[in-house]
């Protein structure tokens, strides 16, 4: 398979996009190991200088990862966030052309904090509901998620969250739609445990995201917070 070396668009630009819309047919999967420099010279008849040009512009489009010593692979897609508004985890795995799943790890009612007891209002006896669930897209972890409820919220405990939207399931049951949160992110690092479950060594970087999650009227609803794998998020400010 040849480039046309008689139009204007260089030959290294034919070739990402050609390799591009090879991606996107699926004929390379997100993962996946894209033939050696010389068998793609072979194949498109072109020289070792193009090939690399071609490879760092996909690189640079964040379609492709380079491996020094392993080879060159088609990047994972990773799932955009928005900072601003609420939007599922469901809902961001659509737009993404992602599966989203969940499995439960743990429903308890469990003594809140002071600093939680001031943001969810809670007088001193009152206990939160704790939900802390694995979020999956395509099968593959991708965050653990806890999330900490008031007493208006305890049906959840006998709630099947397992491969269920949370925001639908509240929705569904009380008519309450989440519409702002506010949020503190931070760099931290997977302890023992969380790396376990996200499948990564222990001290991978890890996205915190902490929430005081609001309705439609305002009212403080629950707290959150989501340990996402770094690598597999875009944040979108």
């Amino acid at each position: 398979m040849s480039l046309d070396n008689t139009i204007s668009t260089p030959l290294f630009q034919q070739l990402a996009a050609t390799l591009r819309a090879a991606i996107d047919a699926g004929e390379y999967p997100p993962g996946s190991r894209l033939p050696t420099e010389n068998e793609l010279c072979e194949r498109y008849s072109v020289s070792r200088v193009t090939v690399r040009k071609a490879l760092d512009e996909l690189s640079q489009g964040e379609f492709l990862v380079r491996k020094p010593g392993k080879g060159t692979f088609v990047a994972e897609k990773k799932i955009q966030r928005k900072l601003d508004g609420v939007l599922s985890y469901t809902n961001m795995c659509h737009m993404m052309g992602y599966q989203p799943g969940a499995k439960t790890i743990k429903i308890a009612l469990e003594q809140p904090t002071e600093e939680e007891r001031g943001q969810l209002g809670l007088k001193k006896d009152e206990q939160t509901l704790v939900v802390e669930r694995l979020r999956l897209a395509d099968g593959r972890p991708m965050m653990l998620e806890t999330s900490k409820f008031p007493e208006s919220f305890f049906f959840l405990f006998n709630a099947d969250l397992t491969n269920a939207s949370l925001y639908e399931t509240i929705r569904k049951e009380t008519g309450i739609v989440f519409t702002r949160s506010d949020k503190v992110l931070e760099i931290v690092f997977a302890n023992h445990q969380e790396a376990k479950y996200l499948g990564v060594v222990k001290g991978y970087p890890l996205l915190s995201i902490k929430s005081v999650v609001h309705d439609q009227s305002g009212e403080h609803c629950y707290l959150s917070r989501q340990l996402c794998i770094a690598d597999k998020f875009k944040l979108m400010v």
